[in-house]
């Protein structure tokens, strides 16, 4: 399936990059770049208005199909970088510690359906950045957080989230993470079945049973639900799309997308006034870290991984009505290239999810 991308021997190379910035919004640039198997280098930016230079090695593995940030600057590729190390291809990191911002700052709204991977970007965003998030309830009744963090992870519109619009000139933007109904859905209902039986948050999945008397009960209503929190975030940024970055979850934990997406979202973070990320050549490992950790086999202090039945299946009506809700979506967004495109991948995954079936 075209969603998980690919995987490719990537020969080491070096990238020499013209970095710029303007004040309030990124100008930042992302390409991907194939030559004879070899895969990908990223550009990213700073907060000086003079060019120099920053040599950045890219990640081992290909980064194909990932749509640029904004326009691609020149690359130069050399083949004389240091051999990576087999054990870390990714390099060697430390997650920095959180805290509040002792300055102003231009939050971000950081906005996902339940069930869309909204705590892995949480743990990104604050590694990227070394700066606390807050969630919408906190934000609302605390006023000595307001200004002070790097983003606000919200589930709003939907029931499970609160408006914070009185707020929104505290905003700089919203990092709108999207992930396929077929799985965003079912990861919801596990979140609702550990919080009925008062179990731990991310610690179990729900037995088979029980995912198939909610799902004949609830689908129509979280595909409802699912489509408008999508609608609400696209249609706030609908008159400046330079201050949505759409994150779908899907590339956010591919093997081949995955370094690149975090290069594009730490560009977009830092794009925020009172904003600092971590330098270009350690947004991999951070993602990797944060992201991947199970690959290295680390305990991540604050991770937790759900055990049980991966089942979640689907009758072949409620198949065809998910595909219904994708194709509306999708056509709903047309003259939106990005949006267009994640709706038609999705759609395809559901065309090759025939073993869900029940």
């Amino acid at each position: 399936m075209e969603i998980n991308g690919s995987i490719n021997t990537a020969q080491t190379l070096k990238v020499k990059m013209n970095f710029s910035r303007k004040k309030g919004r990124a100008a930042a640039s992302l390409a991907a770049v194939a030559v004879l198997f070899v895969a990908i280098s990223t550009l990213y930016t700073t907060s000086n208005y003079n060019s120099h230079l920053e040599m950045l090695r890219s990640s081992q593995r290909a980064l194909s199909n990932i749509e640029p940030l904004n326009e691609i600057a020149a690359v130069t590729v050399t083949d004389d970088a240091a051999p990576i190390d087999p054990q870390r291809p990714y390099g060697k990191c430390e997650i920095p510690r959180t805290s509040f911002a002792n300055h102003p700052v231009e939050t971000l709204y950081q906005p996902a359906f339940p069930g869309s991977g909204s705590r892995m970007t949480y743990e990104l965003v604050s590694a990227l950045t070394g700066m606390t998030i807050s969630n919408d309830h906190n934000y609302a009744v605390d006023p000595n957080v307001r200004k002070r963090v790097v983003s606000v992870k919200t589930h709003y519109p939907n029931r499970n989230g609160i408006s914070l619009e009185k707020y929104d000139e505290d905003f700089h933007g919203a990092l709108l993470v999207i992930r396929n109904p077929i799985k965003a859905i079912p990861s919801f209902f596990n979140f609702w079945y550990e919080r009925i039986n008062h179990l731990e948050n991310h610690s179990i999945r729900a037995p088979t049973e029980d995912w198939i008397a909610f799902r004949d009960a609830n689908l129509n209503e979280q595909l409802k639900s699912w489509a408008h929190h999508m609608d609400y975030w696209l249609n706030k940024y609908s008159k400046d799309r330079s201050k949505l970055l759409v994150l779908p979850y899907e590339y956010l934990t591919d093997d081949a997308r995955g370094p690149a997406t975090a290069l594009k979202l730490a560009a977009f973070l830092d794009s925020a006034e009172g904003v600092n990320v971590v330098k270009p050549e350690d947004v991999a490992c951070i993602w990797h870290r944060s992201v991947k950790y199970m690959d290295e086999g680390e305990d991540v202090e604050g991770h937790s991984v759900r055990v049980g039945s991966t089942a979640t299946p689907y009758t072949q009506a409620q198949f065809d009505q998910i595909r219904s809700t994708l194709q509306k979506q999708k056509w709903k967004y047309k003259n939106d290239p990005e949006v267009f495109k994640i709706m038609d991948q999705y759609m395809r995954h559901i065309n090759h999810s025939w073993l869900y079936v029940s």
